[in-house]
């Protein structure tokens, strides 16, 4: 074999079924060998879960708390309450709307449910809906005395919070454009005391 005739080793080898196509994972590992990635190799599916994985994620936890001071103080205090370790997820933030306060944050699937566990570990007798969204994917699922209820139609019960939350949920509103908030996570045990005690005078 001349050096004209030698198969070029860049090149993929066609496949033998001689119809011209060859296997996009084989093709794709060719692609991305030596960039340092691990012993194993990338498929096309991997690199498309973790891309699902980098989309922004929303938490709502809607309640009908009647203000966000109080209900940081409950979820500081529910987290107390709670056996099983699970903390206040990081970034998580209360609100002021309409419909009652509502604790947020830029979560992934778990913490958002760790979230509502707490909130509603803390408030005990009053269910709370915990609305999560990561792209087209929209959940909503009750909880009641810190334990995960049943899963229901987001539509249904989006009626239910402020237009604001609504936006919100849909993408048309960023957590930034909602304000500050509270960081339940920062406060002390006597000052959530003091939040709560407060609302109920």
């Amino acid at each position: 074999m001349t050096t004209a005739d030698r198969p070029d080793p860049q090149q993929p080898e066609e496949n033998p079924s001689g119809d011209g196509s060859h296997d996009i994972d084989a093709e794709f590992a060719r692609l991305t060998a030596g960039l340092g990635l691990g012993d194993e190799p990338l498929t096309v599916d991997d690199v498309l879960a973790e891309s699902a994985e980098e989309e922004p994620a929303i938490a709502v936890v809607a309640t009908s708390v009647a203000s966000a001071k109080a209900l940081a103080g409950a979820i500081r205090l529910g987290r107390e309450a709670r056996t099983d370790g699970i903390d206040i997820p990081g970034g998580t933030r209360t609100l002021d709307t309409e419909t009652g306060a509502i604790a947020v944050g830029e979560l992934k699937e778990q913490p958002a449910h760790d979230l509502a566990a707490i909130t509603s570990t803390a408030l005990q007798r009053t269910g709370l809906v915990l609305f999560w969204r990561r792209g087209d994917r929209m959940t909503a699922t009750r909880y009641k005395a810190g334990e995960r209820g049943e899963d229901v139609s987001p539509a249904i019960v989006l009626g239910a919070v402020a237009d604001e939350v609504e936006q919100l949920l849909l993408g048309a509103l960023t957590l930034d454009e909602l304000g500050e908030g509270i960081d339940p996570s920062t406060l002390t045990r006597n000052e959530a005391l003091s939040w709560i005690s407060k609302k109920k005078r």
